[in-house]
């Protein structure tokens, strides 16, 4: 049986929908990356009702549209699943409902339309404020039962648009159209109006979108067009995927690489192996590589089935490090025979100038490792995070640095870990990877961090920790 995937809160309720829909798996607004952690396959459904652009980035178009290219339908209705829908309708999503339909038309066009400001999971995401499309439609049905005069719906509807979305209360909106002219009497009229009635054209679009859930497809979806394989897209992909621990607690993949980076004593080691063998099939698969006759075609299918984890000294590796140098060389023009320029030699440490000229090669092809190649050094380092012995043990060390800091988080409510000292992280990763004077730079290219703000956003998480529990030190290579 194919999935049902629904998105929802504060709209509709998750009892509501699983009442009508008992297959569905409900999950929390949607926000960035969400759709890419499914592993949803053709002929499933996702359903978009709510979704978060306020708290944290919003769902991506091309996050939908990969679901579409692989066979995935995508619903969307009420909120942002009727904004995404209006705007990717061309390209296959479905919408449902007024509300999709005025976006589609072009007679809603802001994002404040729908919003609202909502409690969090824990409290069942229920709204505190009122999404101007509702305030909207009740002024209409207030209109239409002789309640209110258009006048006052203007009226009202003007003090709504003149605050922010999550200020848009009705005892909010109507103080604010008492004082442009709105009478006690209609103020009151239109409250007791909407309390009898509660006007939720919201509700009702994502009413509608779930009954059609009752019969989904049968077929995975077929969508026109040709999606193109950006690599933000992939990177996306990559880091979207991760390691459940219970239905509360997801572990990504880029949480599994940020602990292998920060507590793994040889991690350079390994990163450089696993990107020198990336480099070597690259340039096995370049139209333009004409294998020597010293690396038979034989010879290098063999070594590259290497086990990565082998010695370091292993022999085998420097025929797979000599075809990745030759690559390098002949993407940059680098000659052999003339010395490096100075524009390169400046990613070098002073000792290793005076390694022989391919594994300078190699060593610069690791760490100035460009993004838009057809590889990504993230896919291949976690595919091979992924299958090691370590696995466990970083899986155990994310784990249990969240439960540490979520400690810390109940028992002072000011805890905030963006308001650590970025310098005494910067020294705390110093110290632990023995870094030396005015190796800082080299060090974190060769642990894959992009330069420092990558490094202090990304290992704060775990500073605490091991401040005050202690992480033990972790080795790709205890036999060496």
């Amino acid at each position: 049986m194919s999935r049902i995937v629904v998105f929802a809160g504060p709209t509709i309720s998750q009892e509501q929908i699983c009442t009508l829909v008992p297959a569905a798996e409900v999950h929390p607004p949607v926000a960035s990356g969400d759709l890419l952690r499914l592993s949803l396959a053709p002929g499933d459904l996702a359903a978009i009702i709510d979704g978060f652009y306020f708290q944290s980035g919003a769902v991506r178009h091309k996050e939908i549209l990969a679901l579409l290219k692989q066979g995935v339908h995508v619903w969307g209705a009420a909120s942002m699943g009727a904004m995404r829908a209006a705007e990717l309708a061309p390209l296959g999503m479905r919408g449902f409902g007024s509300i999709f339909n005025a976006y589609a038309q072009g007679e809603l066009e802001g994002d404040d339309e729908v919003a609202v400001l909502h409690a969090s999971d824990d409290m069942g995401s229920a709204g505190l404020t009122e999404a101007l499309v509702n305030i909207r439609y009740a002024c209409a049905h207030a209109v239409s039962e002789g309640i209110i005069s258009p006048e006052d719906s203007n009226c009202i509807v003007g003090a709504a648009l003149a605050l922010p979305f999550f200020e848009r209360s009705y005892p909010r909106i109507l103080r604010a159209a008492l004082r442009q002219g709105l009478s006690e009497q209609t103020s009151a009229a239109f409250q007791a109006f909407v309390r009898t009635h509660t006007p939720d054209l919201k509700y009702q679009d994502a009413l509608e979108l779930i009954q059609a859930l009752t019969a989904p497809p049968q077929e995975p979806a077929n969508v026109p067009g040709v999606l193109h394989e950006t690599t933000f897209l992939r990177d996306w992909q990559i880091f979207g995927r991760g390691t459940s621990i219970d239905k509360n607690m997801r572990v990504s993949d880029a949480d599994i690489l940020t602990v292998s980076q920060l507590f793994s004593i040889d991690y350079p080691r390994f990163h450089y192996r696993m990107l020198v063998k990336a480099l070597a099939e690259m340039a096995r698969n370049s139209p333009a590589h004409e294998l020597s006759a010293y690396y038979t075609e034989k010879t290098v299918q063999q070594n590259m089935g290497n086990d990565v984890l082998s010695p370091p000294e292993d022999p085998d590796f420097s025929l797979i490090e000599d075809l990745a140098a030759d690559y390098i060389a002949r993407q940059c023009n680098l000659n052999s025979q003339q010395e490096l320029p100075a524009s390169l030699a400046q990613w070098l440490r002073s000792d290793e100038l005076g390694l022989p000229w391919k594994q300078q090669i190699s060593l610069l092809g690791v760490r100035l490792w460009q993004e838009p190649r057809s590889h990504s050094w993230y896919k291949v380092i976690i595919d091979a995070l992924r299958e090691s012995t370590l696995f466990p043990a970083l899986l155990k060390i994310v784990v249990q640095s969240r439960i540490f800091n979520d400690t810390l988080r109940e028992q002072d409510h000011k805890f905030d870990l963006q308001h650590l000292s970025p310098a005494q992280i910067y020294t705390w990763v110093i110290e632990r990877w023995s870094v030396k004077n005015g190796d800082m730079k080299f060090a974190l290219l060769d642990r894959g961090f992009q330069n420092p703000h990558d490094l202090l956003e990304r290992a704060r998480s775990y500073y605490l920790y091991d401040k005050y529990i202690g992480v033990e030190a972790l080795h790709y290579y205890p036999h060496v």
